[in-house]
């Protein structure tokens, strides 16, 4: 199997490089090689990967270009039966905006794809098949703080934010009948569920456990804790992160936007208008989401029971804590803990 990986400028390589490795162990393992990997770019420009605006010094260069791979009867280019799509550093919206607007040609790029090649994408990089429109009709999934961002741009996919990772395929209505397959993944690491998916399904499920145990890999979660309201990634502005802060330290039936407007010194209008920029959300939903999501961790990480985390957490009584509880994650806390605990 021959898999594109897709370079362009800003793209996180670091996942890439890992998606790589596990597929050179794969062949490894089993004493061929039955997975190669083609380095793809819109030109063959080298790609410098970045970090907090730092260049590094590696560079990655891209073999043949993807309008090279999307043309037919060119004999020295070599056939793609997949290609994977890495996502971009953005941590609000506005720079998955500013992304999309910055690099139209790759969207054009990827439009032009044989629909007989099997599309892999994860985190941010869901963006570029969305946008070119290769998800349409489709199950996909991509990061939780993205949610709103992909509901209102890209309508036509069907989402599924709760899972980490989801194949889905459909067939074209063209005169030559193909069969598109698209696999999705959530987080920057979402290269590790896809890459187990390809190994598994050329190697098997023992051979998939051999590498991972080798290699010590985590075991990919399956489902996303529902907490896809609370948008941490936004909230870079110091303010919002003391707002945050102070939400954490206070006992849930504390909690005021009197009282946080007088602890920060400002109008109550001023504060719920700041936050309501920042998140989305009303100050008192905001507030009340920060108390649960503390809660959701104690659930995962802790063994305490479930009466004392409501009482630690400060809410009202137990029965208040399991009906909010249950209101914004359709969990009860104990089928919470159930499904998520680690």
């Amino acid at each position: 199997m021959n898999i594109g990986v897709l370079l362009y400028p800003g793209c996180i390589a670091s996942g890439l490089l890992a998606f790589s490795e596990l597929l050179y162990v794969a062949n490894q393992r089993e004493g061929k090689k039955l997975f190669t990997v083609t380095w793809l770019g819109l030109d063959k420009t080298p790609i410098n990967p970045t970090l907090e605006n730092q260049t590094l010094q590696a560079t990655l260069t891209p073999q043949f270009t993807l309008t090279e791979i999307a043309a037919k009867n060119i004999d020295s280019v070599p056939g793609i039966d997949a290609l994977i799509v890495p996502g971009f550093w953005a941590s609000a919206n506005t720079e998955l905006q500013h992304n999309l607007e910055k690099h139209q040609s790759l969207i054009t790029a990827l439009k032009k794809i044989p629909a007989h090649i099997q599309l892999l994408a994860y985190c941010s990089g869901v963006c570029w098949l969305a946008a070119a429109g290769k998800l349409n009709r489709l199950e996909a999934t991509s990061t939780w703080w993205m949610a709103d961002f992909f509901h209102t741009h890209y309508p036509e996919v069907q989402w599924r934010f709760t899972h980490t990772c989801i194949a889905s395929s459909a067939t074209t209505k063209s005169k030559q009948q193909h069969t598109i397959q698209c696999t999705t993944a959530a987080g920057v690491n979402g290269y590790l569920p896809i890459a187990q998916q390809l190994i598994i399904n050329s190697c098997g499920e023992q051979r998939w456990r051999d590498i991972a145990e080798i290699m010590v890999i985590p075991r990919p979660e399956k489902k996303l804790q529902p907490f896809q309201n609370i948008q941490l990634m936004q909230l870079k502005d110091p303010l919002m992160r003391k707002i945050y802060l102070w939400i954490e330290q206070q006992a849930a039936v504390q909690l005021s936007l009197v009282g946080l407007a007088n602890k920060l010194n400002m109008s109550e209008r001023t504060l719920a208008r700041k936050v309501k920029t920042a998140t989305g959300l009303p100050c008192a939903q905001f507030m009340k989401l920060i108390k649960l999501h503390q809660a959701s961790e104690q659930l995962i990480y802790s063994h305490k029971a479930i009466s004392n985390i409501s009482n630690d957490l400060g809410f009202s009584d137990d029965a208040a804590f399991r009906r909010s509880f249950k209101s914004i994650t359709g969990y009860t806390p104990s089928e919470y803990r159930l499904e998520f605990k680690r």
